[in-house]
């Protein structure tokens, strides 16, 4: 197992711990433990309850990673929007006019407060806007995960991106 490979067990094992846990109680409750058997079904429930809510797009909390609104159903959005704290952060990615793609570095701009808009193209970014420019990020230091119909971001890949930004 690689360095790389660690933190991101760490975090599977952390999604799958309430529907493994619920298992194993409801074992341990059949076997002869019966106050173990109402904690299982409870604990299968919730993640039950947890799946269908990603299934309908309902970013459910998971540790380690933050909840975004891309725009782009790639592997890698064009753009997203995320909350830190008090801050509603938006990424972009500009058209690369040399060779038709897309820029290696996504555009940093936050805003304070307010609810964190879907990301479109039509957001008012100019002079007088609310959202001050933050920087450039690198596409490739940013790690995203897609569960059902909810997308996150890596946490620390997310801060180790934002601690780079240069204006």
């Amino acid at each position: 197992m690689s360095q790389d490979d660690r933190p991101r067990f760490g975090l599977w094992l952390a999604d799958h711990a309430l529907p493994l846990g619920g298992v194993a109680l409801v074992a341990l409750g059949v076997t002869g433990l019966p106050m173990a058997l109402p904690l299982g079904w409870t604990a299968l429930a919730l993640a039950f309850f947890g799946w269908v809510a990603e299934a309908e797009g309902i970013a459910v909390p998971r540790p380690g990673r933050l909840a975004i609104r891309p725009l782009g159903c790639w592997e890698t959005p064009l753009a997203f929007t995320v909350r830190r704290g008090r801050r509603v952060l938006l990424f972009t990615r500009e058209e690369n006019g040399e060779d038709g793609g897309w820029s290696q570095s996504y555009t940093v701009r936050q805003r304070e407060g307010g609810p964190a808009p879907s990301p479109c193209w039509e957001v008012p970014l100019g002079r007088g806007s609310e959202w001050s420019l933050r920087g450039q990020a690198p596409v490739r230091a940013l790690r995203f995960e897609h569960h059902e119909k909810a997308t996150y971001v890596d946490r620390r890949s997310l801060d180790s991106a934002l601690a780079g930004t240069r204006p």
